[in-house]
């Protein structure tokens, strides 16, 4: 949220040319390190040539469906054809906050721990600005060999402040309801 301007012009103008110089066609996410000790420096981290489970803040953000997005580009279609500014993630509107809802516990001591059970109550937060992605549902019971993510909850506020946005993201979680196994909600 406190990223100056200038900054996110850089990192931007980084990563495309990164993406020019590898001619790639589709979406793809470009990870920086930035230096807040000294002013004006970031580093390079990674390129994932797909999304991340983030996607759902830039789109909030953004105001494009990265998942259709990706879908048309790779069918052949141009962004112009899509109406897609290529400077759209240029200006975000507002500010977004995730958090993912998993199927397990902290421990005291930091460990993670994996829950087991049946979900015999299911309700997912919603209202103004809350987004949530999930595949829970009454009766599902989750193996110990997948992923233990129920739920992405996103809470956008498109012309407040990030600390807004972190309430409604708070108000969203204590909405959550989710019985019958634990959760890392708490």
């Amino acid at each position: 949220p406190s990223l100056d301007p200038a900054m996110r012009t850089r990192l931007t103008d980084a990563a495309l040319a990164m993406a020019r110089a590898a001619r790639l066609k589709g979406i793809a996410t470009f990870e920086f390190l930035v230096d807040v000790s000294s002013p004006g420096a970031f580093f390079f981290m990674e390129t994932n040539p797909r999304l991340q489970v983030e996607h759902t803040v830039t789109e909030e953000v953004t105001g494009v469906d990265l998942v259709r997005l990706q879908i048309a580009l790779a069918t052949g279609e141009s962004f112009g054809q899509l109406g897609i500014s290529p400077d759209a993630g240029q200006n975000p509107r507002g500010y977004a906050i995730q958090a993912r809802i998993n199927l397990e516990t902290i421990a005291p001591d930091g460990t993670v721990e994996p829950a087991l059970g049946t979900i015999t109550r299911y309700e997912p937060p919603s209202g103004l600005g809350v987004r949530t992605d999930g595949a829970g549902y009454v009766g599902f019971t989750p193996g110990v060999a997948y992923d233990s993510l129920l739920a992405k909850v996103i809470a956008h506020v498109p012309s407040g402040t990030f600390t807004e946005s972190v309430a409604r993201l708070e108000r969203a979680l204590a909405e959550f309801d989710v019985e019958g196994i634990a959760t890392n909600i708490p």
